[in-house]
C-alpha cells in the first residue's frame, strides 16, 4: 500500500483555540473503500503537523531522533517515509483525504498504525503527541472474524464509549435466556493491540440490564439479573471522566428485561420487566412474574418515583422515544389473568407514556403480537419493528416471527414493512446509509430452546422490501454491538450454535 504526502488547507475563518490536547480521528477501512484522517486542534494557523504512518504499532522512542525527548509514539518505523506532512488550516484542523483504497485481496487484513504530532516543541522537536489509531482493512458488505476473543464468555452484554475512545463490554452472561448466570466484569477492546483487557468492575454481577445516557455524560446501569439469575433493583453509574462504576439509589422494584429511556427533562422513565424468576414447574412461569409497575428516576436528586402503571404486564418489549416527549411501549411479553388460571401471552397492544400529565394511554395496536427485538430509527420520525417473539403459551414456550411493520410518530400509525425470510428474535440492527437497515443473527426455535441464526437480512425503505444480507461468522443471538470510530461494528458473544456462548467478535464493514 502506498501513500502520499499530503497538505489540506481549510479556508473557513475561527477564532484561535487554546491549548488542547491533541485529537486524532480516523475513518475508513473497507475495501474498496476510502480512508480520511482529521487532526486537530492546532495551536495556531498554518503551523507544521506529521501524522505518523506505520504498518506495526510501535512504540517507538522519540529519542532515536531527539535524544532529549523521552517520550514514544504508538507507530513502528516500517513505513514512516510515507508519513502524511502538513499545516492546520485556518480552522485548526489538517484533513487528509478522503484517500481511494482498491479492492485488493492482497490488502485484507492489513492494519495501518496512525499518530499525529506538531513540530517544534519549545524545548523538542515534537510539541504535542496525539491519541494514535488502528485501521485494519477488509472488505465491504462482509462481516469479518480476526480472532478477537474476550476472556468471559458472555451474551445480553451492552457496550459503553470511554472517555479515551475505547470502548467497553458491560456485565451479560451465559447461560439462557431465563437462567443466566451474570458477570461483574466488563471488558475494553484495544484498537491499537486489537486485544480485550479488563476493565472497571460493576458494583454487582449483572445482565439483561438497560442501560441508558444522562444529560451529563454519566451512564445509568439499572436492574438485570444478579449472579443468582435472579432480577435485582440494584443500579450504578459508569462515570467516563473517572472510568469507574458507583452505586446510586436502587430501583422501588426489581427488574429484568424492562426499558429505561432518557425523557427530555433528563429524567428515566423504565418501564415493565420480570420482577422475580419463578423456575418451577418450568422456567417460562417465570412469565407470570412480568410487572405493569413503571418508575422514574432523577439523576439530580438520586431518587426514584413511582410512575403510573401500564395496563398490563409487559418484559422484552420496545420503547420509542417520539419527537413531542412521549413514549410508546410496544407489545412485549405477558399473561392474561383468567381467575383460575394464568396464561402467557405475547402483545400487539402498546401504551404511550406522557411527561406531561405522567399518564398511561392506549396507543395504537401493532399489526404482529412481538418481543424481544430493538426498535430501529428509520429517520423521518419513523421507526421498523422486525421480528420478535410473537406467541407464547405453556406448551410452546415462545416462537418468533418474521413479520416487521413501521410505526410512524407524526401520524401515530403502523404500517406494513413486509416479511423477512426467517423468523428471528434478540437480533441486533443498524443502520448501512441509503436507506437500507441490517437485521443480524438472532434466534428462531423457542425461548427455553432457541436455534441461533448466521443469516443477516436487508431492509430497503425505498422499496419497502427485504433481501438477503452477508452472513456472520457465527451464528449469534443476544449479542452486543458497537459502531466504533473508524466506521465498522463490532458485534460481541451472543448465544451460539449448540447451546454455546460465545467470547469472540467480529466486524461488519460497510
Amino acid at each position: 500500500m502506498c501513500f502520499v504526502r499530503s497538505i489540506t488547507l481549510s479556508f473557513t475563518l475561527v477564532a484561535v483555540l487554546p491549548a488542547q490536547s491533541l485529537q486524532l480521528d480516523a475513518s475508513g477501512g473497507s475495501l474498496p473503500g476510502s480512508l480520511s484522517l482529521d487532526l486537530h486542534p492546532g495551536l495556531q494557523p498554518f503551523d507544521l503537523a506529521i501524522v505518523l504512518t506505520g504498518f506495526d504499532p510501535g512504540p517507538t522512542p522519540i529519542s532515536r531522533f531527539d535524544p532529549g525527548d523521552p517520550r514514544s509514539v504508538q507507530v513502528g518505523t516500517s513505513i514512516l517515509g510515507n508519513s502524511f506532512l502538513g499545516l492546520f488550516g485556518l480552522d485548526l484542523h489538517l484533513r487528509i483525504g478522503p484517500l481511494a483504497v482498491p479492492a485488493t485481496p492482497a490488502l485484507v487484513d492489513l492494519q495501518v498504525f496512525f499518530q499525529g504530532i506538531t513540530l517544534p516543541g519549545s524545548s523538542t522537536i515534537v510539541d504535542r503527541i496525539s491519541n494514535p489509531h488502528a485501521v485494519r482493512l477488509a472488505n465491504a458488505g462482509a462481516f469479518r472474524d480476526r480472532g478477537v476473543f474476550f476472556a468471559n464468555d458472555r451474551a445480553f452484554a451492552t457496550t459503553l464509549p470511554r472517555a479515551d475512545g475505547k470502548w467497553m463490554v458491560v456485565g451479560g452472561g451465559r447461560g439462557g435466556l431465563l437462567a443466566q448466570v451474570a458477570w461483574r466484569t466488563t471488558e475494553v477492546y484495544d484498537e491499537i493491540t486489537d486485544s480485550f483487557a479488563f476493565g472497571p468492575q460493576l458494583t454487582t454481577e449483572r445482565s439483561l440490564h438497560a442501560q441508558t445516557r444522562l444529560n451529563d455524560g454519566r451512564w445509568l446501569i439499572t436492574g438485570g439479573v444478579d449472579y443468582l439469575n435472579d432480577p435485582q433493583a440494584a443500579c450504578e453509574v459508569y462515570d467516563p471522566a473517572t472510568d469507574s462504576f458507583s452505586a446510586v439509589a436502587p430501583m422501588l422494584s426489581p427488574r429484568m428485561g424492562h426499558t429505561a429511556t432518557l425523557l427530555p427533562d433528563g429524567r428515566v422513565f423504565v418501564t415493565g420487566g420480570l420482577q422475580a424468576m419463578t423456575v418451577t414447574p418450568s422456567p417460562i412461569y417465570a412469565i407470570f412474574d412480568t410487572t405493569n409497575t413503571t418508575e422514574i428516576y432523577n439523576p439530580t436528586t438520586n431518587t426514584w418515583a413511582a410512575g403510573p402503571n401500564l395496563r398490563t404486564p409487559r418484559v422484552g418489549h420496545i420503547a420509542i422515544l417520539r419527537p413531542d416527549g412521549r413514549v410508546v411501549l410496544c407489545g412485549g411479553i405477558s399473561w392474561d389473568d383468567l381467575i383460575i388460571i394464568r396464561l402467557p401471552a405475547v402483545r400487539a397492544t402498546t401504551d404511550v407514556y406522557n411527561p406531561a400529565t405522567n399518564s398511561i394511554a392506549a396507543g395504537p395496536q401493532m399489526a404482529t403480537a412481538r418481543s424481544l427485538i430493538d426498535a430501529v430509527a428509520l429517520g423521518n420520525d419513523r421507526w421498523l419493528l422486525a421480528g420478535g417473539i410473537s406467541s407464547v403459551s405453556l406448551s410452546s414456550p415462545g416462537t418468533p416471527t418474521n413479520a416487521a411493520e413501521i410505526y410512524n410518530a407524526v401520524t401515530n400509525t403502523w404500517s406494513s414493512a413486509g416479511a423477512m425470510a426467517t423468523a428471528r428474535g434478540s437480533q441486533r440492527s443498524w443502520a448501512l446509509g441509503g436507506g437500507r437497515f441490517l437485521q443480524a443473527g438472532g434466534a428462531n426455535g423457542t425461548i427455553l430452546s432457541p436455534t441461533p441464526l448466521a443469516a443477516s437480512e436487508i431492509y430497503d425503505s425505498a422499496t419497502n422490501g427485504w433481501s438477503t444480507g452477508p452472513s456472520l461468522n457465527y451464528a449469534r443471538a443476544g449479542a452486543a454491538t458497537f459502531l466504533v470510530p473508524t466506521g465498522q461494528v463490532q458485534v460481541f458473544g451472543g448465544g451460539t450454535t449448540g447451546g454455546v456462548i460465545s467470547a469472540n467478535s467480529e466486524w461488519y464493514y460497510f
